[in-house]
């Protein structure tokens, strides 16, 4: 499904006929690695220019949704804000000192891709992960499957998971002292799930602008410019969805009365 490398790539086009082999049901297209049927290219670069004007306007949306919120709204005082940014600070810093280490993003990548695929009906013959390269073997494809391991953040997805399980059986923001010595400290445990949000996040967002700079399969089965639009559309989309979750004042409906506005001042602006 995607490499991280040129020398990969080439592995994974030795290994098509095999997987022809095992699943002679399956259309050439169905096998991504191979690439060379497009029948859609056009059609959705046409769509990529569709969806193009969406993501400004949903850019613009949540920058001032955001803006609101944290500087009039006072947001940035808020404990899930600060350990939030707090994650995502350690995890700049990691990269500063050059220790973000690159298999465990592989890893998510790759294992988004046989979930997604799995979860579409299809087969998985084969799944590699190594600590510069990665791919998967399947025999169903679509643009939810090639794409979205550069839209779902599994670690920030498995923090989510973890902390709506606890928060079942015990109360993550109950206070709790430590005494250390003459010193009193006060600890919640829910400040670690935000600041584990806050890292996964930004170790998602780090290593998929990462590996959107180098030549990527999955991005050239769907046509370059419109996986560009999907996946901006889909990582603004979870982090509007996590800021809405977060914020006490910013609701749904903010971000769809925002919206509205924008589209009928763009609208108005181009009648005239």
């Amino acid at each position: 499904m995607s490499a991280l490398n040129l020398r990969t790539r080439r592995r994974r086009a030795e290994r098509v006929p095999e997987v022809r082999r095992r699943d002679q049901a399956s259309e050439p297209e169905m096998i991504p690695s191979v690439g060379e049927f497009r029948p859609w290219r056009k059609h959705k670069l046409a769509l990529g220019l569709i969806l193009a004007p969406l993501c400004l306007v949903a850019m613009v949306v949540f920058s001032e949704l955001f803006f609101r919120a944290t500087v009039r709204g006072a947001f940035w005082k808020e404990e899930g804000f600060i350990f939030f940014m707090c994650g995502c600070a350690f995890w700049l810093f990691l990269g500063w000192i050059k220790m973000q280490p690159r298999l465990p993003y592989v890893f998510a990548h790759e294992l988004t891709h046989v979930i997604t695929a799995w979860m579409s009906g299809g087969k998985i013959h084969h799944w590699h992960v190594a600590e510069d390269h990665g791919f998967v073997e399947t025999d169903k494809t679509s643009v939810w499957i090639t794409l979205s391991p550069y839209m779902v953040p599994l670690y920030t997805l498995l923090v989510f998971a973890i902390y709506g399980v606890l928060q079942i059986f015990t109360n993550l923001h109950a206070p709790h002292e430590w005494h250390l010595a003459s010193w009193v400290m006060t600890f919640r445990w829910a400040w670690v799930f935000y600041f584990l949000a806050g890292t996964t996040m930004c170790f998602h967002a780090t290593f998929t602008m990462e590996v959107l700079a180098t030549e990527q399969s999955d991005l050239h089965h769907n046509g370059e410019f419109f996986s560009m639009m999907i996946i901006f559309l889909g990582n603004l989309t979870v982090l509007c969805t996590l800021f809405v979750m977060a914020s006490p004042t910013v609701g749904l409906h903010d971000v769809w009365n925002d919206a509205e506005g924008m589209i009928l001042w763009a609208w108005a602006a181009f009648a005239h």
